[in-house]
């Protein structure tokens, strides 16, 4: 009989009427898949990705089932296999697996759609934390084949793969599948990295050019102000003011806007010849 439990508290008092004294809390803290099977009972717990929720199994004269990802298709897919020893265990552990791993494939797809972003856009910090995920999930991804395969290799009782042989390998194919992709993806994160250094690079030789231009003007204006204004301080020394251009005002002032003038167009010529933007 299938049992499907609705949370930790229920899962939890169907193993204690089985006189199973099993930590269920510890086993729900591992953030890996856990497996354990003997002759008296088998649990497997397999977590989710984003959610801090696992997915449990508990056999022992029924199949208890704890799990917040959809299982279905039981009835009408299986009707075959659940009429057989063991069917219903292995079927229930076969769509939990399934179940799970579509929960990973989601995820997968979330970072490389966030990968694509950042193509456009290499922003590092993202970058960084994408890769992390991406790790997570490439290690969720190497436990998940482990269990699937050693479902198989120990010969556990309660998964019968001759009941269910094309959808085991299919699952098996499927989690090499993504398995592979998480791996191959890890190459895009190194690719981003490297994006993202040259972006800051160029940016940074953007800024410096825009300092050198800011730079470069400021001291021509700088130039243009202190020629004047130097030429007028020394013609407004009172004894050399007395003396000579106390009379000549008009010419005083025609030589102060000539080098004014001259010390603009010299200035402007300067300029150009750096061939730099205004800034």
């Amino acid at each position: 009989m299938i049992i499907k439990c609705e949370n930790f508290l229920d899962m939890s008092e169907h193993m204690k009427k089985e006189n199973q004294n099993i930590q269920l809390d510890k086993i729900l803290a591992i953030d890996f898949p856990f497996l354990d099977a003997n002759s008296e009972f088998t649990i497997l717990s397999v977590p989710s990705y984003h959610e801090q929720k696992n997915n449990v199994v508990f056999i022992k004269n029924d199949v208890f089932v704890l799990t917040p990802e959809s299982i279905q298709n039981i009835e009408t897919k299986f009707k075959t296999q659940l009429k057989k020893k063991y069917g219903q265990s292995t079927v229930v552990i076969l769509l939990l697996l399934k179940a799970v791993l579509k929960n990973y494939s989601i995820e997968f797809e979330y970072i490389r759609e966030r990968m694509n972003e950042l193509d456009l856009n290499p922003i590092i910090d993202s970058i960084e934390h994408n890769g992390r995920a991406l790790r997570k999930l490439t290690d969720r991804l190497e436990a998940l084949l482990h269990v699937i395969l050693q479902l198989k290799e120990r010969e556990i009782k309660s998964f019968d793969t001759t009941l269910i042989s094309f959808d085991y390998e299919i699952l098996q194919t499927e989690s090499r599948y993504w398995l592979e992709r998480c791996r191959s993806h890890a190459y895009r994160i190194a690719s981003l990295r490297t994006k993202s250094e040259m972006k800051a690079n160029k940016d940074l030789n953007d800024t410096m050019k825009k300092l050198t231009v800011i730079t470069t003007f400021l001291s021509i204006v700088a130039i243009v102000v202190n020629v004047p204004g130097t030429i007028g301080a020394i013609f407004g020394i009172p004894a050399l003011s007395d003396a000579y251009f106390k009379a000549h005002n008009s010419g005083l002032l025609i030589t102060l806007i000539v080098t004014t003038l001259l010390s603009i167009l010299l200035g402007y010529i300067y300029w150009k010849s750096l061939k730099l933007k205004n800034p």
